[in-house]
């Protein structure tokens, strides 16, 4: 059914293109965007709203983590499955039509992606790696393929891709959420990483590194991986990230949450976390607009209730502002650069024609106001009204 929005500023993707535009649509894709007003079955007045691309939030954990190794069992896999699968819907109310999961156990996000991707399902978007790649008993060992040579690397990057992972996730250094795991020492060897992330590019595919200290980071960037997570880069590691073209996902949402939960299941990782972390993270920002490094908006959620699926990734967008980017830099890392990043530009992030009619549309305005994200009033995936703010 062909809809048009009419009247309604538009933001999209990179800049505000109109004050008062308009777009054609159904679930083929983008039809047309222009002055308008266009006739259609469906037509919607925009007036005094704003449309942007659907949001994506390019570091999520769906499903389950807990004890979920690639070999894991067939009811294990079907119960990650399922809470996918009502993720994958659930995030809609927050104007999220794309999400990159980066690690679940038994592969379980590849498999509802092709189920979502096939039409079997309805649900947002999944750019999926399934199971990750570690060090022996390293950061999130319970999901991942544990990996002590270049040799057991490779494998494991070689089988998660014929199994139809679109990216390799590597596990750079430790993390906060594995207990016993400190934070910022280097696990994976640089040489463990370029295998993997060769084999990823072979085959057209990319790799993304989970790194909270800064040598282990530097690791990824040599061994050409694509898109540094977490990290509180300085001045050397900048120029690195500017000069190979990583992208960054800064994720700064979960650190404020870890610094600031009083809740006793999570003080393990409150533990290892510092106060200046937050201003680490800020001045990662700096440097990404000192250096012009490309930035793709995420937040790190699913693994616990600490930082839930879908509004965290207005929080974190939020801090952004706070942190000195505009709202239409956050907006663009959540939109076009985020699918820039995830090599997904061609299909979404967007709001140009021929691409698909994944769209927000808010009541408010937060290209001046990242606040404005709360007053969400319809999202669109792939052409059809999915939620609506009743």
């Amino acid at each position: 059914m062909k809809t048009a929005i009419n009247n309604i500023k538009i933001f999209d993707g990179t800049r505000i293109a109109w004050e008062c535009g308009s777009v054609l649509f159904d679930e083929s894709g983008i039809l047309a965007v222009g002055e308008g007003p266009f006739e259609a079955e469906q037509i919607i007045d925009g007036r005094g709203r704003t449309l942007t691309p659907g949001l994506i939030d390019g570091h999520v954990h769906l499903g389950t983590l807990g004890a979920m190794s690639p070999n894991s069992s067939e009811s294990e896999l079907v119960q990650s499955g399922a809470l996918i699968a009502a993720q994958a819907q659930q995030v809609w109310s927050c104007g999220i039509t794309t999400m990159c999961n980066c690690t679940t156990g038994a592969n379980a996000d590849i498999h509802v992606r092709d189920l979502i991707r096939g039409g079997l399902i309805p649900g947002a978007r999944i750019v999926a790696c399934g199971c990750g790649i570690c060090i022996t008993g390293g950061h999130c060992w319970t999901a991942g393929h544990q990996c002590d040579s270049e040799l057991e690397a490779l494998r494991a990057a070689r089988e998660q891709l014929r199994l139809g992972a679109d990216f390799v996730k590597l596990f750079a250094t430790g993390g906060m959420g594995t207990r016993n795991s400190i934070p910022n020492v280097a696990q994976l060897t640089e040489g463990q990483m370029s295998a993997a992330a060769e084999a990823a590019a072979a085959v057209g595919a990319f790799s993304r590194a989970h790194a909270t200290g800064l040598e282990g980071a530097k690791r990824a960037v040599r061994a050409g991986v694509r898109i540094i997570d977490h990290i509180q880069m300085d001045e050397e590691l900048a120029a690195m990230m500017a000069e190979a073209e990583a992208f960054y996902c800064p994720t700064i949402v979960t650190r404020y949450n870890i610094l600031h939960t009083e809740d006793p299941r999570y003080q393990y990782m409150r533990a290892k976390a510092d106060s200046g972390d937050l201003d680490r993270k800020k001045r990662a920002l700096e440097l990404c607009r000192k250096h012009g490094i490309r930035i793709i908006a995420g937040t790190d959620a699913g693994p616990n209730d600490m930082t839930p699926l879908g509004s965290s990734l207005w929080t974190e967008l939020n801090l952004y502002a706070e942190f000195g980017l505009s709202p239409v830099e956050a907006l663009t890392a959540a939109t076009s650069g985020a699918a820039l990043a995830l090599r997904i530009e061609a299909v979404t992030g967007s709001v140009a024609p021929g691409l698909c009619a994944d769209l927000a549309v808010f009541d408010g305005d937060p290209t001046v106001d990242l606040h404005a994200l709360n007053t969400l009033a319809m999202t669109f995936q792939s052409g059809i009204m999915r939620w609506r703010r009743m």
